[in-house]
């Protein structure tokens, strides 16, 4: 296979999986590393086991912030 199309297919299936995640409410965690970094490079970062926990309950509405 040509090298050039398997890295098009590569990055379309990352651009597919990514806006999916989005849609389905769950950000990317490899863009949450790189935007703490640079806005906040002396932060902790969340491991991505912690970030996709937070996530998840942010949508649920479990950390608060939310009546109903």
């Amino acid at each position: 296979m040509n090298p050039n199309l398997l890295q098009r297919i590569k990055r379309a299936w990352k651009t597919a999986r990514l806006t999916a995640g989005l849609m389905a409410g769950m950000p990317d965690y490899q863009n949450y590393v790189a935007r703490q970094r640079k806005h906040n490079p002396n932060a902790p970062v969340m491991t991505e086991l912690q970030f996709q926990d937070y996530c998840s309950k942010r949508r649920s509405g479990a950390s608060g912030g939310r009546c109903c």
